[in-house]
């Protein structure tokens, strides 16, 4: 592990920080991923005791409206770790109902981002079990670590720092898979129908999730990319376009807008789209960056989405 380590140090890059307007700079992994056995090396990152208790609690049912119940959670991830999460779950719904686990964009509010929320109701008034959680330092989770949450401060506090970026990635992951457990254990949701929707920054480190953990049926990836306009080098370890290639065979959908300025379709998005191997789907939005959807994106999502758990 210690070679690992050092290997993966000596790969960090000291470019300097771009402007908004200019593009994220060149990724060695975007045109040349890391081997399958270098890969696995990565995954070793990832591993977390899955025999750990729970302990959820519901902590209120608050916003729960018509048709669709909504319970504020909080549970152990790792050890001295916690999540908090919103599961919305249709009313009478069956045993099989199918479920996604929702990972939000880098905003304040984390899981209860006016966005999430409206997406996670959609989905459930359609049928759907949704768990939103709260990724580390958002939402429920805030630390000392962001305060004022500008784009400054997020890529000088966490984003464009590779070590704490990767310890975030490797933690956020180990949440995901925790949300499934904690679905199919103690939610007992079916497993063969568990999909991971993921928005802005979520999509960024949701195609590392989806790789990492193979029991998702289908994964879905909105206005995601490799780097955003103010973004430096990861270590490749953090890096998604180490990742995105390893989702397949499970279907994946990405949407993307035409003219988002903070995630640039030439330099960005399209170069990490092609890594992505089939099944997927690529909608191209005539619109900027945003996490809400329109009425007809989200009816395409969702219709791609029960295709895939049928």
């Amino acid at each position: 592990m210690l070679m690992c380590v050092v290997a993966l140090l000596s790969m960090m890059s000291a470019a300097g920080q771009s402007a908004p307007a200019q593009k994220p700079p060149a990724d060695p992994w975007l045109s040349k991923p890391v081997d399958e056995r270098t890969f696995r090396t990565y995954l070793d990152f990832f591993r977390y005791d899955a025999q750990l208790p729970f302990n959820m609690r519901v902590l209120d049912t608050e916003g729960s409206v018509p048709g669709v119940r909504r319970e504020r959670l909080v549970f152990d991830s790792t050890a001295g770790v916690q999540v908090y999460a919103r599961l919305y779950r249709p009313q009478d719904a069956p045993a099989n109902t199918p479920t996604a686990i929702v990972l939000h964009g880098g905003v304040p509010r984390g899981k209860d981002n006016p966005n999430v929320e409206l997406n996670a109701q959609f989905l459930a008034r359609a049928g759907w079990n949704v768990l939103a959680i709260d990724m580390m330092y958002f939402g429920e989770r805030r630390t000392d670590l962001l305060t004022v949450f500008t784009e400054q401060e997020k890529h000088e506090r966490l984003y464009n720092q590779p070590s704490s970026y990767l310890a975030w990635v490797t933690q956020t992951v180990k949440d995901v898979g925790r949300s499934f457990d904690l679905l199919v254990r103690e939610q007992k949701v079916d497993p063969a129908r568990v999909v991971l929707i993921g928005i802005s920054r979520g999509a960024i480190v949701g195609s590392i999730a989806a790789a990492v953990e193979k029991r998702f049926r289908s994964v879905a990836l909105l206005y995601g990319a490799h780097f955003d306009a103010l973004e430096r080098a990861h270590l490749p370890a953090a890096c998604n376009a180490n990742y995105i290639g390893r989702i397949s065979p499970r279907p994946l959908l990405a949407i993307n807008g035409l003219h988002d300025m903070d995630h640039i379709k030439d330099a960005s998005v399209e170069p990490l789209l092609k890594l992505a191997k089939a099944p997927r789907e690529i909608i191209w939005a005539d619109t900027g960056h945003q996490s809400a959807l329109d009425d007809d994106l989200r009816a395409r999502m969702l219709q791609w989405l029960q295709n895939t758990v049928k």
